[in-house]
């Protein structure tokens, strides 16, 4: 009897083992099945890890490219403005000398126009030139005429012929008194 109690009493406690067993090896089958998902999930993150970190240095690559195409872009544009800047200095001075060229057509007109002006006057004089060498001519035989009549009165002042052509008055002059009233 104690012997069949002790052996009910091992018979229980290994039926007891063997349920704690069996409640062991289903948890371990569980423990097992939730590594393998951990192990899928772990696998799946470092897949999606190594995913990411293509896509990063994609992106990396990408920003080290727009980088050194924003700074070809920025000295590309900075030489821009100072062709602008150039071309807008050269544009002013032009627009200096245009005006100055203006300027100066504006007097060389005014010079063309009484130069021209000069010229109908001297062509209209030029034609008159003509008339006016006969009229010299003319006066130079006059003048050459008066002379001779000059010369011979003066002679005949000189050596009066006809004595009864003048005669002495008598008389005096008044004075500067008389002259005034």
């Amino acid at each position: 009897m104690k012997i069949e109690k002790e052996k009910e009493g091992l018979v229980a406690e290994v039926q007891r083992l063997k349920a704690q067993c069996e409640i062991a090896d289903s948890a371990i089958q569980n423990y097992r099945t939730e590594i393998q998902n951990l192990q899928q999930i772990i696998q799946d993150a470092e897949h999606d890890r190594v995913r990411q970190k293509k896509q990063y240095e994609v992106v990396l690559d990408e920003r080290d490219i727009l980088g050194t195409q924003l700074i070809r872009r920025n000295d590309e544009l900075a030489l821009l403005y100072e062709k602008i800047r150039i071309q807008q200095s050269t544009l002013n001075k032009g627009e200096i000398q245009y005006a100055q060229r203006v300027n100066d057509i504006k007097v060389l007109k005014r010079k063309i126009n009484t130069l021209r002006r000069e010229l109908h006057i001297l062509k209209s004089s030029v034609s008159s030139i003509d008339m006016l060498k006969k009229e010299v001519v003319q006066l130079q035989k006059e003048l050459r005429e008066e002379r001779a009549r000059v010369r011979a009165l003066s002679e005949e002042l000189d050596n009066p012929l006809n004595v009864h052509r003048w005669r002495k008055l008598e008389g005096s002059d008044p004075t500067t008194f008389e002259m005034i009233q």
